[in-house]
C-alpha cells in the first residue's frame, strides 16, 4: 500500500502546476458564464439609424466554418478556430462589441450514412456487435492506457502509440468499431442507428469542450442546420428560392461526381476520399479495329456476342487537336480489358472496367447505369492488332503496341500515341524502335511510322516532344520524373503558344482550335465526350464514385457577370497574405457549375422540388447572416425553445426573410412588423462579416461559394470584409492521423495541458498558409512558464503593496527587489520603459495582422526577456516600482487574447481589479512609434555586456598559450579590473569615406554612383591608406539601402557613458570585477601605454576594453 501511495504522490507532484492552473481556468470559466461575458447585443440607442449604428458603436464579427457533428472536435479544429478566438480578444481590447458566434453543421450524407451502417451492423452482428471468431487480445485492452506523454489526468493517458488496438480501430472496417474507440458502450452505440441521436449527442459535447478551452462564444446564437431546426430550415429554403428566381440556380445535364451505391451526386463533404476532386473531361477517340492480332483473333472468335459488331479501342485524350499526328496506340500488356457494349447497338468498346463503369452513367452504354460486358481480353493479346486512327495521316491504319506506364486507373487503359507532341509517346516509340525483340513486337509495326508535325511553337518548333526529350536528357520511357516535367511543359507551350500546321485549321492558335477539333470528331462519330473523376473519390458509404451525366439543379458559378462581381469582392477584401488571394483567383478561374441538391442524407428540402435536399456546401454560404438574428428567434439548438421576441418558425416566411436580410418592404399589416424591425436592426448592426477564418482547403469550395452567394444576394456594403486561411496542423511535426495514433481531441488537449497552455501552443504553432506544428514539448513548457510567471507576479505585487505604503523605502518580496518609488528614473529605467512601449506596439501590429505567433513573440517571449535583462541590471539597486507595475499590466493585457484565464486571474485576484480583464482596453498611453534612441541604447547596453564577456574570454585564451606575452597573463579567479574606453568621434578615414558616399548618392533614386565613389576614394588616397575603406563603404551602402540616407549621420542618439554608468554595478556583481572605470576619449588624464593601445580601437557605439588582474 505504501508503494501505491508513494506513486500517487509522485504523480500528483508531477502534475501539480498544471492542475493548479486548470483550477484557475475552471473558476473563471464559471464566472464568465454566470456574468454572460460573451453575450453581445446591438446597442438599444434608437436615436441612431440602423445603418449607422455600428459607426457610432463599433462592432466586429468573426466567424469560423461550423464543424460537422459526426464526432468530437480535435486539435485541428481548435487551431483553425483559435484564429477567430484570438481575434475576438484583440477586438474587445479595441473597445468594440466583438461577436464570436458558433453553429453546428449536420447537413449531408455522413451522419445518415453512419446511422444506416449501425442499422446494418445491428442486423448482422447483433446488439453486442460480436464479430465472428474475433479475439480481443489482452494487450489490446492494456494498450488503452499506454501513452507517449508523461502527463496524465486521473490515471488516463490521452494519446496512445500505434498498438494492435490503434491499428484495429484506426483503420476500422465497421462503424461500431470507430465508436467503440471513442469509449462508447454497445448500448449507447445502438442509439446511433437513429440519425437524430447524432444531432443530440455530439453538439453538447462540442459546446463543453469549447467552453473548457475558454472560447468567447455567444452560445445564444448557436443552432443546428437542416429541417431539424425549423427556423434555420426556413432560412435555407428562402435563400435557395431567391437564388433560383435570380437565375443563379439552373437545371440541366452536366457532369458530376456520382455515387452509384447512393444513387446521387457525391459532393465534397460527402466524400471519404477525394475532397476537391472534380470531373476531368476527355475526348474519347474511337480506333476501329481493322485487323486483330493472332492471339486477339482467337479470343474474339470465341465470343459469339461480337459477331457482326464494329469493335473500337477507345482512347481518352485531353488533346484532340493533336490527333493528326497519331502513329500508333498503346496498351498495358499486364492489364485486362473488356469488350463492352456501346450506346449504339452495333458498337463495342475495348476499354478498362473502370472506364466502362463511368461510361455507363454518361449515356454511353445500352442502359443508363448498366455495364454490359461481352467478354475480356489481355493487353498482351491486343498487341499487333491494326486500327484506324481518326484524322491520322497514316490512313492504312496504325498498330497497337505495348507501353510500360499505362494505368488502369486513368483514362480507358488505351493510349493514343502522338510522338511529335507527347514526350511519353515519343520516348516509348523510340524504345520500341531500338529494341523491338525485347518488347515482343515485329519491327515493321514501328519502322515506317515517324512523328508527324501537328503544331509549331516559338520555343520548340514543329517537334515539341523530341526537342524536350533531348533538352531534358530523357533516354527512355523509364525516366519518369523528367517525362512528367516534359509533359507539363509540352502541354502549356502547345496550348498557349502553338499554331496548327496540319488539318482544317492550319495557322490558327491551338487554344482556339482544341474545341473545334473536338466538336468535329464528335460530329463525325469518330469520338465522343467522356469524363471521369480526376482522382479516386470514395463516398462515405464506401463506394468508388464515377462521373455521371445527369439532369440536376446546379449553381451557375463561373457565369461571366457573376464571376466579375465576385472578383470585385475579392479585390476589395483583405486576405492577410498573397498566397490566399492567389488561391482564390485560381479557384475563380476554374470553378463552374456545381450540383447543389441530393436525394439522400439530412438537409432542407428544395422549395420548388420537394424530392430533393439542399446539399451540405450549398446551405452553408450565408449562414453568417443567420447568426445576427438567431438569438432573437430561438434559444435552443433545434429551435424548440422560442426566442425573446416570440417569433415562430411560421412567422419566418420568405417575406419576413426578404425584409430582415434584404430590406424589402413587409406586406401591409404584417402581424409581427415590430419584431421584424428588431431583427432587421440587428442584422444591419452586425453585418458585414469582418473576418472569416478557415483552413486553406476550403478555398476551393466553401470559401469561394461564400463570396459568390454574398455578391448575388447582398449589396456591396454587406460583402465580406476579409478572409483568413491557415495550413493544416501537425502534431509533433507529423501529420495527425487516427490510424497512426498521432492524433488528439480538443477535450484531451485541455485535460492534458490546460486551456491556456494549449492556447499558447496553438498561437506558437504558426500563422501562415503553410502547415503549422503543435509541439507537446512547447505545451509542457508553457505550463511551467505560466505557473512560474504567476509566482513572480504575485511576489511583485506583494512588493508593490509594500512600496505603496512606504514610497521612500525599498521593498522586497522573495526575489523581487524594488527601489524607493520616489527615486528618479535612471538611464536603464528609461531604456526598459522604451522597450516595453516598442514591444507593445509590435504586439498590437501583430494582433491587427492576425499574426499570433508574432504577437506571442513580441508580447510575451521578448517581453519576458526584456524584464529579465532589467532584473539583472538592477539586481543591486532594485527595480523601479512604476515600471514593474507597468510591465505586469502590459503583460496581462497583451496575453489576454491568448491566455485569458491566466490574465483574468492576475488582473482580478493579484492586481485587485473589480472588473474583468475581458473589459480592459489596449494601453492608451502608447507613443505613436517606438523611442528608437532608447531602444538603440538598450541594444547598446546588451552589446557592451556581451563584448566585455568576449574580451575576457579572448584574454583567457591568449594567456593559456605557450609563450604568451607578459601583457596577456591573466588569472580570471584573481581580483580583476576593467577600463572601458568610450570614443566621442569616428576615425578620420571613416568620416572621409562617408563624405564620399554622401556626395555620390542620389536620394531620388536611392542609388550610388559606384564608379565615381571608387574614383574619389583613390583620388583622396583613402584606399591606399586603409585597406578597410572599401569593406566599410560597402557596409554603409547596405545600411543606407535598408534605412535610408539618415545612416550618413552616425551621431548616436544616446550618451554612452550614461548607459555604461548604469551597468557598472551589474558588471561588478555579475562578472566579478573589483573596479570598473569609464574613460571617455580623448582622455583628460594621462594614460598608460596599455591603456593608450586599448583606447585606439574604440569608436562611437563600440567601446574598447582593458582587462587586467588588480595590482596587489
Amino acid at each position: 500500500m505504501a508503494d501505491i501511495n508513494d506513486s500517487v504522490a509522485v504523480e500528483a507532484k508531477k502534475t501539480a502546476k498544471r492542475d493548479a492552473l486548470i483550477e484557475i481556468e475552471k473558476k473563471w470559466q464559471k464566472d464568465w458564464k454566470e456574468n454572460h461575458m460573451f453575450e453581445m447585443d446591438m446597442p438599444e440607442d434608437t436615436s441612431v439609424a440602423p445603418e449607422d449604428l455600428h459607426k457610432v458603436y463599433p462592432k466586429w464579427m468573426g466567424t469560423f466554418p461550423y464543424p460537422y457533428m459526426n464526432g468530437t472536435l480535435h486539435l485541428g479544429h481548435a487551431f483553425s478556430m483559435s484564429k477567430i478566438e484570438f481575434a475576438t480578444g484583440w477586438e474587445r481590447l479595441q473597445g468594440k462589441n466583438a461577436l464570436f458566434p458558433f453553429g453546428f453543421h449536420v447537413t449531408g450524407m455522413p451522419i445518415k450514412a453512419a446511422a444506416d451502417k449501425i442499422v446494418r451492423e445491428l442486423e448482422v452482428f447483433g446488439p453486442n456487435f460480436e464479430l465472428p471468431a474475433e479475439k480481443v487480445e489482452e494487450e489490446d485492452a492494456a494498450a488503452l492506457s499506454e501513452g507517449v506523454s508523461g502527463l496524465t489526468v486521473g490515471g488516463e493517458n490521452f494519446r496512445a502509440k500505434k498498438t494492435k488496438l490503434t491499428a484495429k480501430f484506426g483503420n476500422a472496417k465497421h462503424q461500431f468499431q470507430i465508436m467503440q474507440s471513442q469509449g462508447l458502450s454497445n448500448e449507447e452505440i445502438a442509439k446511433f442507428a437513429d440519425a437524430e441521436h447524432w444531432l443530440e449527442y455530439y453538439p453538447p459535447i462540442a459546446m463543453e469542450d469549447l467552453d473548457a478551452m475558454g472560447c468567447k462564444i455567444d452560445w445564444r446564437r448557436a443552432f443546428l442546420t437542416t429541417d431539424y431546426n425549423p427556423y434555420y430550415d426556413s432560412f435555407a429554403r428562402w435563400q435557395f428560392e431567391r437564388l433560383h428566381e435570380m437565375g443563379k440556380i439552373k437545371f440541366g445535364k452536366r457532369y458530376t461526381i456520382w455515387s452509384p451505391k447512393d444513387g446521387q451526386p457525391c459532393m465534397d463533404h460527402d466524400r471519404q476520399v477525394g475532397e476537391g476532386v472534380n470531373p476531368q473531361e476527355y475526348t474519347g477517340i474511337k480506333l476501329e479495329v481493322r485487323e486483330w492480332s493472332e492471339e486477339a483473333q482467337q479470343v474474339v472468335s470465341a465470343i459469339p456476342a461480337l459477331a457482326g459488331k464494329r469493335v473500337f479501342l477507345v482512347a481518352a485524350t485531353l488533346r484532340p487537336e493533336t490527333m493528326y499526328g497519331q502513329t500508333n496506340c498503346f496498351v498495358g500488356v499486364s492489364l485486362e480489358y473488356g469488350f463492352f457494349a456501346g450506346a449504339s447497338a452495333d458498337e463495342v468498346y475495348v476499354i478498362s472496367e473502370r472506364s466502362a463503369r463511368n461510361m455507363a452513367f454518361q449515356d454511353l452504354s445500352p442502359a443508363n447505369g448498366k455495364v454490359e460486358q461481352l467478354g475480356s481480353v489481355g493487353g498482351k493479346q491486343l498487341v499487333g492488332s491494326r486500327v484506324d486512327a481518326p484524322l491520322s495521316c497514316y490512313t492504312n491504319g496504325v498498330y497497337v503496341l505495348p507501353m510500360d506506364n499505362v494505368l488502369a486507373t486513368k483514362g480507358t487503359g488505351v493510349v493514343t500515341s502522338v510522338p511529335s507532341d507527347s514526350p511519353d509517346d515519343y520516348a516509348a516509340l523510340r524504345d520500341l524502335k531500338k529494341k523491338p525483340e525485347y518488347y515482343g513486337i515485329r519491327p515493321e509495326w514501328v519502322a515506317d511510322y515517324e512523328p508527324v508535325s501537328v503544331l509549331s511553337t516559338p520555343t520548340y518548333g514543329d517537334m515539341t516532344a523530341p526537342a524536350l526529350c533531348e533538352k531534358l536528357k530523357i533516354n527512355s520511357q523509364k525516366d519518369r520524373k523528367q517525362l512528367e516535367d516534359a509533359k507539363e511543359i509540352a502541354y502549356k507551350e502547345g496550348f498557349y503558344n502553338g499554331t496548327m500546321t496540319v488539318g482544317d485549321f492550319v495557322g490558327q492558335p491551338v487554344a482556339e482550335v482544341k474545341a473545334l477539333v473536338r466538336d468535329q470528331l464528335i460530329a463525325t462519330g469518330q469520338g465522343f465526350a467522356y469524363a471521369e473523376p480526376d482522382k479516386l473519390v470514395t463516398s462515405r458509404s464506401g463506394d468508388e464514385c464515377v462521373v455521371a451525366l445527369c439532369d440536376q439543379w446546379y449553381f451557375d458559378y463561373g457565369e461571366s457577370e457573376w464571376r466579375a462581381l465576385t472578383e470585385r469582392c475579392l479585390a476589395a477584401m483583405d486576405t492577410y497574405g498573397d498566397e490566399t488571394r492567389h488561391q482564390f483567383e485560381l479557384t475563380l478561374g476554374w470553378l463552374h457549375q456545381w450540383a447543389c441538391v441530393r436525394t439522400y442524407g439530412l438537409g432542407s428540402r428544395v422549395p420548388w422540388d420537394q424530392t430533393y435536399l439542399i446539399e451540405s456546401l450549398s446551405d452553408s454560404t450565408i449562414y453568417m447572416s443567420y447568426y445576427t438574428v438567431a438569438h432573437l428567434l430561438h434559444r435552443s439548438l433545434d429551435g424548440s425553445v422560442p426566442g425573446p421576441l416570440g417569433i415562430t418558425p411560421a412567422d419566418m416566411d420568405s417575406a419576413a426573410w426578404d425584409y430582415v436580410l434584404l430590406g424589402k418592404p413587409l406586406p401591409a399589416g404584417h402581424s409581427k412588423s415590430a419584431e421584424m424591425d428588431v431583427l432587421r436592426r440587428s442584422f444591419l448592426y452586425w453585418y458585414p462579416v469582418d473576418i472569416r477564418s478557415s483552413g486553406k482547403d476550403l478555398i476551393q469550395n466553401h470559401l469561394t461559394f461564400f463570396l459568390y452567394i454574398h455578391t448575388a444576394l447582398f449589396p456591396e456594403s454587406e460583402w465580406p470584409q476579409s478572409v483568413r486561411t491557415n495550413g493544416h496542423l501537425l502534431l509533433n511535426g507529423e501529420k495527425m492521423s487516427k490510424s497512426t495514433g498521432n492524433s488528439m481531441t480538443l477535450r484531451n488537449a485541455c485535460l492534458l495541458y490546460g486551456a491556456d497552455a494549449m492556447r499558447l501552443t496553438l498561437a506558437d504553432a504558426g500563422d501562415s498558409i503553410e502547415d503549422a506544428n503543435f509541439e507537446e514539448t512547447t505545451a509542457n513548457a508553457a505550463i511551467l512558464r505560466m505557473y512560474t510567471l504567476l509566482e513572480w507576479v504575485t511576489d511583485a505585487y506583494a512588493a508593490l503593496t509594500q512600496s505603496e505604503a512606504a514610497p521612500d523605502a525599498s521593498a522586497q518580496a522573495n526575489d523581487v527587489l524594488l527601489r524607493p518609488a520616489s527615486a528618479p528614473l535612471t538611464a536603464i529605467d528609461r531604456v526598459f520603459d522604451a522597450e516595453m512601449d516598442a514591444l507593445t506596439l509590435a504586439t498590437g501590429a501583430a494582433y491587427k495582422a492576425t499574426m499570433y505567433r508574432e504577437a506571442l513573440k513580441s508580447g510575451h517571449y521578448d517581453f519576458i526577456n526584456s524584464r529579465k535583462w532589467y532584473i539583472d541590471t538592477t539586481a543591486t539597486t532594485g527595480m523601479h516600482p512604476t515600471l514593474v507595475r507597468k510591465w505586469i499590466t502590459r503583460q496581462v493585457i497583451m496575453l489576454s487574447p491568448i491566455t485569458p484565464h491566466w490574465s483574468e486571474h492576475v488582473w482580478r485576484t493579484v492586481m485587485g481589479n473589480s472588473t474583468s480583464v475581458l473589459r480592459a482596453r489596449w494601453p492608451a498611453d502608447l507613443p505613436s512609434e517606438p523611442n528608437h534612441a532608447l531602444v538603440a541604447a538598450g541594444e547598446y547596453a546588451r552589446s557592451v555586456v556581451h563584448s566585455v564577456r568576449d574580451a575576457e574570454a579572448g584574454l583567457q585564451k591568449r594567456s593559456k598559450k605557450k609563450g604568451a606575452a607578459k601583457a596577456d597573463e591573466f588569472n580570471p579567479a584573481a581580483p580583476k579590473t576593467i577600463d572601458i574606453f568610450v570614443a566621442n568621434k569616428f576615425p578620420e578615414w571613416q568620416e572621409n569615406v562617408i563624405a564620399v558616399l554622401k556626395d555620390n548618392y542620389d536620394s531620388a533614386s536611392g542609388k550610388f554612383d559606384d564608379k565615381q565613389i571608387i574614383a574619389s576614394l583613390n583620388q583622396k588616397g583613402i584606399m591606399k591608406q586603409n585597406k578597410k575603406a572599401m569593406p566599410f563603404a560597402q557596409e554603409i551602402k547596405k545600411r543606407v539601402a535598408l534605412a535610408g540616407p539618415s545612416v550618413f549621420d552616425r551621431a548616436l542618439a544616446f550618451k554612452e557613458t550614461e548607459i555604461i554608468a548604469d551597468l557598472v554595478s551589474f558588471i561588478e556583481n555579475s562578472m566579478g570585477y573589483t573596479r570598473v572605470a569609464i574613460i571617455e576619449q580623448p582622455a583628460t588624464a594621462e594614460l598608460t601605454d596599455a591603456q593608450t593601445k586599448a583606447s585606439e580601437i574604440a569608436v562611437p557605439g563600440e567601446p574598447s576594453f582593458l582587462i587586467a588582474n588588480a595590482q596587489q
